[in-house]
């Protein structure tokens, strides 16, 4: 979702500490010979059951469009060709010729193959993965638990920029929108425990807990087994037989079945959610199916939300209609203002000087609210009950909503047209949406 990987960049070797080991172990790196320095470490768990044998790549997001790849210059992760595998209780060590691009791209590590249960065959079908944030970001003393949790948390958190295992990705023009979802795994989960819920999650925000647990009881079904095939009434046969993305092809690997689900999270809901009866590591779980697989943070302060807009510092704007204000939510999911208290209707959206447009709670008029909080009334240009806000290319403002009204406004609040914009049969408009040039 950054620039590419800048081309002559100088090699970082990395070196490990085995998670309870006690102490730092050097390790040769496999292509250089060179002795490799700490970077960070983790688990890959089944459960509470550890994983032996799977094999681990670090990927990068990409920056040239929704679903993307990161062009790597070796192989196909940030580890070109070196090769980490879990141990016989689940750990593993990152080393080699790992380095961080110059763009510091958000990261994640995915988990495949192995065994989780002693003596039985490896999952070939077995995908599982942790967002992990900023490359640079991590170091020496990060520790990564790779498990159904912290997989269920990736996917819906980036289900919106992810088409594949390998295609996690946004256009450079959104570089905040992705780093927003990346942060929103570490509300969802702890990604060092792999527990629910994470270090990020504000004191005013609830997790729908037992529907991600019941997720990622769902996921360790088919992953603490040997694998199976779409339709052979194995455990992963049927979650691949349920879990079909949208043009009907069944996955192959369970990673890519919980992004089917997060994409049709309305497909199968109750026999997806008897599957996970079969294992049910993490509780509590769901006391029968959910009407979709659709995972919400819940914030305090808010009542009947009905618009919302994201500036470009990537704040959230929510037209809170139930108690008729604007709220204001960092990144983080903090309560950051709450303006024109009384005043506010169901539409917002922001300009480019970072000035939010609301619609009032009266007809007849707009509120515009500055960066520093101060709320200014804007009437005229033909309005009426306003239900939908939109800014164009050049910052003009543009409402509608009762009647066959289009009102329009400059930056500053003018209107564009004494008694607005009408025509083509337009009544009682509840959208708006502005077509780039």
């Amino acid at each position: 979702m950054r620039t590419m990987m800048q081309a002559g960049l100088t090699a970082t070797a990395v070196c490990l500490l085995l998670s309870g080991c006690g102490q730092a172990v050097t390790s040769v790196d496999a292509t250089s010979g060179g002795v490799a320095v700490v970077t960070f470490q983790g688990q890959v768990n089944e459960g509470q059951q550890p994983v032996s044998g799977a094999t681990l790549k670090l990927y990068a997001a990409g920056s040239t469009g929704y679903g993307s790849a990161y062009a790597y210059t070796t192989a196909d992760s940030l580890l070109g060709n070196y090769v980490v595998t879990t141990n016989s209780s689940g750990h593993f060590v990152v080393s080699g010729q790992y380095q961080c691009p110059a763009s510091n791209p958000e990261v994640y590590l995915v988990a495949r193959g192995g065994t989780s249960v002693a003596g039985a065959a490896s999952n070939p079908n077995l995908a599982m993965m942790t967002a992990l944030g900023p490359c640079l970001s991590l170091n020496s003393s990060t520790v990564i638990q790779v498990n159904e949790l912290t997989t269920v948390a990736s996917v819906w958190a980036l289900a919106p920029f992810m088409t594949s295992i390998a295609n996690v990705g946004t256009s450079a023009g959104n570089s905040v929108g992705m780093a927003n979802a990346f942060a929103a795994v570490n509300k969802l989960v702890n990604t060092a425990t792999g527990t629910s819920p994470g270090l990020a999650l504000t004191a005013t925000a609830t997790l729908p807990t037992a529907e991600l647990n019941s997720l990622a009881d769902i996921l360790a079904a088919c992953v603490n087994s040997s694998g199976g095939t779409a339709g052979d009434h194995s455990l992963c046969g049927d979650l691949f037989a349920l879990a079909v993305a949208s043009n009907g092809t069944a996955p192959t690997d369970t990673l890519t079945a919980m992004l089917n689900i997060a994409h049709n999270p309305a497909q199968n809901v109750p026999q997806l959610n008897q599957l996970s009866s079969h294992l049910t590591p993490f509780q509590p779980t769901l006391p029968s199916a959910p009407a979709s697989w659709t995972i919400a943070i819940r914030y305090g302060g808010l009542s009947a939300p009905r618009g919302i807009a994201a500036d470009q510092s990537g704040n959230l704007w929510i037209a809170n209609s139930g108690a008729q204000n604007v709220v204001e939510l960092s990144s983080s999911g903090s309560v950051t203002g709450s303006y024109a208290s009384g005043l506010a209707g169901t539409a917002v959206a922001i300009d480019q000087s970072g000035n939010a447009w609301a619609s009032a709670s009266s007809s007849g008029s707009l509120l515009k609210i500055a960066p520093g909080g101060t709320v200014t009334t804007v009437s005229g240009g033909g309005l009426g009950v306003t239900n939908a806000l939109a800014v164009d290319g050049t910052g003009q403002i543009w409402a509608a909503g009762s009647g066959g009204t289009l009102s329009g406004f400059s930056s500053a609040g003018a209107p564009l047209a004494t008694a607005g914009f009408s025509g083509g049969g337009a009544s009682n408009a509840q959208s708006l949406a502005i077509t780039p040039k």
